[in-house]
């Protein structure tokens, strides 16, 4: 009786089981944006992000957006590197801008620089828009996260591939293609 079951159904109980868990919502439930965008490429599938592909989009996040503002920082408004290190103000003015700056690209074009270089998106589970008040407590969790280290490295052994970030605010970052 086993061997009918398993010949009916080639796919292995893990798949399967792996399948449920990672399940991605349901298509009317995403952003509108992501469903335009979903129906000019067709032929891509919807899958969840993982580690690498959104620490590499991290990555390039940092060099075309955060380092380029704190070299603004530094020379421009500081005036120069000791200036810079011996300020209070100007480190945490520096991350609060580069939140402030993400905040704003996610809010309106779902991604950054990074995230759109290897077509990640970031929606929200209940369907909802990601709005710039909500991108911005997102980066704030984002750094509570990359504090406790392991909510960053979360991703890594969890199924669904979220960071503490993620679950705290109900957020997906999705993959396309």
């Amino acid at each position: 009786m086993r061997w009918r079951k398993v010949k009916q159904n080639p796919k292995s109980p893990t798949q399967a089981k792996h399948k449920a868990n990672s399940a991605l919502p349901p298509t009317n439930a995403l952003p509108h944006r992501l469903i335009q965008e979903l129906e000019q490429n067709s032929s891509d599938s919807l899958q969840i992000a993982n580690f690498w592909e959104r620490g590499k989009a991290q990555v390039i996040d940092t060099f075309m957006i955060y380092l380029p503002l704190l070299y603004f920082l530094t020379y421009v408004v500081v005036g120069s590197a000791q200036g810079f290190r011996d300020s209070t103000w100007a480190p945490f003015s520096g991350v609060l801008i580069y939140g402030i700056l993400v905040a704003l690209l996610l809010a309106f074009k779902g991604q950054t620089p990074g995230k759109k270089a290897y077509n990640l998106w970031i929606v929200r589970e209940n369907g909802k828009n990601v709005t710039f008040a909500f991108a911005l407590l997102r980066f704030f969790a984002f750094l509570l996260s990359g504090v406790s280290i392991v909510g960053i490295f979360m991703p890594l052994w969890r199924r669904d591939k979220k960071a503490l970030h993620d679950i705290l605010l109900k957020t997906l970052i999705l993959k396309k293609g």
